[in-house]
């Protein structure tokens, strides 16, 4: 049994790390054989911080997007390991629903490698399509609170023996005093910041979203390349309304302009940055049969601004030896935490065998 410690995703602003999805993932992976310490400065439970954008999610399983052979595989573990959880915990928020993803832009058949592994896949007929769109697919994926999910998947690696650090690090040495065989460098954003790694393809975005009461039960995705779209019922009574992409992270205030983009086009000076996206037109635009157009209409029940870690250059999940220190590293997932985690996860878990169970060199 080896000791593992897994080091949470970070910020900047504070220098603190904070116990996110992917580092909770592959604590789940490993506490079966490893004797596993996650430090971080938050954990579930706690209030949630602007930085950590597992609470903010809404949360969903995306189908597709993926770049490689690896991603696929992880996207299609990370989508069973969700759908034993919607089967076997219900209490942990998981829950199965349909879902409709709407693209822009005409598609190949290999967009759809994943139609084999998502339950009751099929293509939307064209005339059920919004306008402008190409086409549309559905499927059964699933969903879950994070507000829920977070907390109880917590108590559960504590129930395995998962200790929980509170801990602040300004770079990956500092945990060295911590003793373990390997570290996992599940930071986030935190690459970005930390003085012994400054990762230059590591970048912040910033998400809105509003949550209103509804009782609407179909996921629903739509990305036209510029502006995504998105409709995540937690079935619990309300439902996610998303989303936008904004590099501008400093300021984190939420952007009722942006929520009225259901509503009414903004005027000039405020869509001058590209990045005032207009929530409630575009969903009202795509299921104007079921949202509205006029704000007023909506319960709102909350807004929510988070920030994403994206890496320009793809995901960093690989191996080093770096200042006496075993660590494998987990970040660069972007927005798919909830996509990636537990495929990551069983990746991360092959690279610390790698390190404990080291293959002979052959000899000539």
């Amino acid at each position: 049994m080896a000791r593992i410690t897994i080091v949470g995703s970070g910020s900047k602003k504070w220098l603190r790390y904070i116990t996110s999805i992917i580092g909770l993932a592959i604590a789940a992976q490993l506490s079966r054989h490893h004797e596993v310490t996650i430090i971080a400065r938050n954990i579930p439970g706690d209030d949630p911080s602007i930085e950590w954008a597992s609470p903010w999610a809404g949360a969903n399983f995306i189908a597709g997007f993926c770049s490689t052979p690896r991603e696929r595989m992880m996207q299609r573990n990370t989508f069973a390991e969700l759908w034993r959880l919607a089967i076997r915990f219900p209490e942990s928020s998981v829950k199965t629903l349909p879902m409709e993803n709407i693209f822009d832009d005409e598609r190949i058949a290999d967009d759809f490698w994943y139609s084999d592994y998502v339950p009751n896949f099929r293509f939307l007929p064209k005339d059920q399509l919004p306008k402008g769109a190409k086409v549309g697919i559905t499927y059964t994926t699933v969903v879950l609170n994070p507000n829920i999910f977070l907390p109880w998947l917590k108590q559960n690696l504590e129930s395995t023996g998962v200790k929980f650090k509170r801990m602040n690090l300004s770079s990956l040495a500092d945990a060295r005093h911590i003793g373990h065989d390997i570290l996992v460098n599940a930071t986030g954003s935190g690459p970005k910041y930390l003085d012994d790694l400054k990762d230059d393809n590591m970048e912040l975005l910033k998400g809105q979203i509003m949550i209103i009461k509804s009782d609407y039960k179909k996921s629903f995705m739509r990305d036209d390349g510029k502006d995504y779209t998105y409709v995540i019922p937690r079935l619990d009574g309300t439902v996610v309304l998303g989303g936008i992409r904004d590099p501008d992270v400093l300021d984190t205030t939420v952007k009722i302009e942006v929520d009225k983009d259901v509503s009414y086009v903004t005027p000039i000076h405020l869509i001058a940055n590209a990045n005032t996206v207009q929530i409630v037109r575009r969903v009202s635009q795509s299921l104007p049969g079921d949202f509205s157009a006029d704000l007023s209409d909506y319960e709102i029940e909350g807004h929510s601004v988070g920030i994403r870690p994206y890496r320009s250059s793809g995901m960093r999940i690989e191996k080093e030896v770096k200042d006496g220190q075993n660590i494998v590293h987990a970040y660069g997932i972007t927005g798919g935490g909830y996509i990636f985690g537990f495929g990551v996860a069983r990746e991360a878990a092959k690279l610390i065998d790698e390190f404990l169970f080291p293959s002979e060199k052959a000899h000539l």
